[in-house]
């Protein structure tokens, strides 16, 4: 009796271990679960001015590929495995994806939206059809040469303060130039030494290079800057040395048909008391300003190669580098402008500022920028989505020079 009454207490503490077991088991397979959910699914953040917004935030991916530190500028599809293949392919649908579908939100709403023709652009055809890849050499003809406000377009204080000397000689061409976004994907990039080598480099406002230069580089050439950097205290522009020793050049909107007189009297940031300050206290300094016709001229190019309507605003200064720089680079190489599998909810590499209207944008016509951008890139995919940059042809390549 008493050896039937152990074996039926070791019958039920084997049953008892066996279900503690694999309730643990159950337990903590779920908890995998969850981890890998949280590390794979994209947050979907919903806005008023845009459906949905999909963020990626999985780390560096350049550092597996690299060579004597250096991100390679063409990696072979090999060095990926199936699974890193069919991530990235589905992680550039969907970034293609939600390019089009804000075009198409934007032309859904065009003339409909009250306040969205702030700047009282008049109707125009979308394209008829899709964009040839190289469109860049078409825009050598079809868009006026870059243009900056000269001291001869009006009699005023600003235009007499503007250098004499121009932006570029017209001596001045490079083989490479590098175009740096301000994007938060160029965290952990490790970018910096490469975008260093080119032959010249342009950044935006006031991003820094010290403290980022693994990722970002330090030199710089030359900077862009929206009048509001010009004009808000919080800038400094007038005292700070990020704007000391390089080319500047600075825009501010018009009205579409305004005059020069007409733009002067009535700038969308009032910038002119601060340059002329600047000017002053750097004479030497060759500060220009964007001649405000030339913005909508690019516009118009913009929007004459979207087959939808785009949004009624200027374009952004990334775009605006782009065509101030194509007549002077073999190579225009563009750095986070098509955001990479680094994506994430982040604005800026400096920074910890959330904005969901960075990436797809929400009042310059990013979107279509972007996707021009991606029709005359030159690189693999690996090379736009995974390391992080894009390669548009200048008209001194030879694919616009054999034209």
């Amino acid at each position: 009796m008493r050896s039937v009454a152990l074996t039926v207490w070791f019958f039920l503490n084997v049953v008892l271990l066996g279900m503690c077991g694999y309730i643990y088991l159950l337990w903590l397979q779920y908890w995998r679960h969850i981890s890998v959910k949280n590390q794979q699914t994209p947050e979907l953040t919903y806005t008023q001015q845009q459906p949905y917004v999909e963020y990626y935030d999985e780390g560096d991916f350049t550092t597996a590929h690299q060579r004597n530190g250096n991100p390679l500028m063409r990696i072979s599809e090999a060095l990926l495995d199936k699974s890193e293949r069919i991530r990235l392919f589905n992680f550039k649908n969907k970034i293609i994806a939600r390019l089009r579908q804000v075009i198409m939100k934007e032309s859904s709403n065009y003339g409909s939206v009250k306040n969205e023709n702030p700047y009282n652009v008049p109707y125009r055809p979308q394209a008829p059809n899709n964009v040839k890849s190289d469109w860049t050499c078409d825009m050598a003809s079809s868009v006026e040469k870059f243009r900056t406000l000269e001291k001869n377009d009006i009699d005023h204080l600003l235009t007499k303060n503007i250098p004499d000397v121009p932006l570029f000689d017209d001596n001045e061409v490079f083989s490479t130039c590098a175009i740096i976004s301000n994007a938060a994907t160029l965290r952990n990039s490790n970018l910096g030494y490469f975008i260093d080598q080119h032959d010249l480099v342009l950044r935006f406002n006031n991003a820094p290079t010290k403290g980022y230069e693994k990722d970002v580089g330090s030199k710089t050439t030359i900077r862009i800057l929206n009048s509001q950097v010009v004009t808000k205290p919080q800038f400094q522009f007038v005292s700070s040395p990020l704007y000391k020793r390089l080319k500047l050049l600075m825009w501010d909107p018009s009205n579409y048909t305004s005059s020069i007189n007409e733009w002067i009297a009535s700038p969308e940031h009032n910038f002119i008391d601060n340059y002329i300050s600047f000017r002053k206290s750097n004479p030497r300094s060759n500060f220009h300003i964007v001649h405000p016709q030339y913005l909508w001229r690019l516009w118009d190019y913009i929007q004459d190669h979207t087959t939808a309507h785009i949004r009624r605003n200027p374009p952004s200064s990334g775009f605006l580098g782009l065509a101030m720089l194509l007549p002077r680079c073999t190579v225009v190489n563009m750095f986070e402008f098509i955001p990479s599998e680094r994506m994430t909810h982040r604005c800026h590499y400096y920074h910890e500022k959330v904005d969901v209207t960075c990436t797809f944008g929400i009042w310059h016509p990013l979107a279509a920028e972007k996707l021009l951008m991606l029709t005359a890139n030159t690189m693999p995919d690996q090379t736009v989505f995974h390391t992080g940059f894009l390669s548009i042809p200048g008209y001194k390549s030879p694919i616009c020079t054999s034209f």
